[in-house]
């Protein structure tokens, strides 16, 4: 996604995950934040890391949730890092951001996002959801 491009998905599913990690492992997630906050996946978009561009797990979990697939720079995620509910130490020193995922679902929903629910965790993938602004409904 460039700058500027129009935001037309209401949520945003930030993910982070491991190297390598099987579409599945994220597709369960996703579903499970999903189901949990009654978000239809129609209204939402995946998002994650641009460093993550070339793991097939995620092109494969997007395709399988029918959602778009958007991969953000990391300097987009540090400048929304203030909001972030969790903070991993280890993602911290590694991205110079508490929660990849938090902070992919706050950007990939828009300036004016919030928070719907903080990062959830597996051993090898974590998911956070965003919602768009209201000041950009359209």
């Amino acid at each position: 996604m460039a700058g500027g491009e129009e935001m037309n998905a209401l949520y945003a599913f930030g993910v982070g995950a491991r190297r390598g990690v099987a579409a599945n492992e994220i597709v369960e997630l996703v579903r499970r934040v999903a189901q949990t906050h009654n978000v239809d996946l129609r209204d939402a978009r995946l998002c994650a890391l641009e460093s993550k561009a070339q793991e097939a797990g995620l092109h494969e979990a997007a395709r399988d949730l029918g959602v778009e697939l958007v991969f953000l720079p990391l300097a987009e995620l540090r400048a929304r890092k203030g909001p972030a509910a969790t903070h991993s130490p280890r993602v911290q020193a590694l991205f110079g951001v508490g929660s990849v995922a938090e902070a992919a679902a706050l950007v990939g929903a828009g300036a004016g996002s919030r928070l719907v629910a903080p990062r959830v965790t597996t051993p090898v993938v974590a998911c956070a959801l965003a919602k768009r602004g209201a000041e950009e409904s359209p």
